[in-house]
């Protein structure tokens, strides 16, 4: 008996990336935060906003305070369900993303020079879990399609 999934093309792993396309979108969208990671970190600007809502907007400050610590928490409860499903290099992809993440607002908390040195960790970070996206992606190129 032949599995229908298998004969669609899908595989029935379990994990979060589970056939080529969604290892092509990993790849895809890792390759354009790791060159904004990589630009930062070595074509420095002097004045960078950290935070995903900036502070220069209408709102009172402690609003924008409120919004950015909600979604940082947010997303840091999203790395941690994601690696939870993830298996094997998934996970290495995973952790690059929750470092990434995790550093970004410290990264305005700290001393410049400090602030520099977290920006080294996060390319760094970022270039491990590219790594992971790509050998996901050569991994998941070499599987069957299905049965012949």
């Amino acid at each position: 008996m032949y599995n229908s999934a298998r004969m669609e093309g899908r595989s029935d792993r379990q994990g979060l990336i589970r056939d080529r396309r969604d290892a092509l979108i990993a790849l895809a969208l890792t390759g354009i935060i790791a060159t904004m990671t990589f630009r930062a970190a070595f074509l420095p600007s002097p004045h960078h906003s950290h935070w995903l809502v900036p502070l220069v907007f209408s709102l009172p400050v402690w609003a924008l305070w409120a919004v950015n610590v909600a979604f940082y928490g947010y997303l840091v409860w999203l790395c941690v369900v994601f690696f939870r499903v993830a298996i094997g290099k998934e996970r290495v992809l995973v952790a690059g993303w929750f470092l990434l993440i995790l550093l970004s607002p410290i990264q305005s908390l700290v001393s410049t020079s400090a602030a520099a040195a977290i920006q080294y960790i996060k390319a760094v970070s970022i270039a491990v879990a590219l790594v992971a996206a790509l050998l996901l992606v050569i991994e998941r190129a070499n599987w069957r399609q299905g049965f012949v």
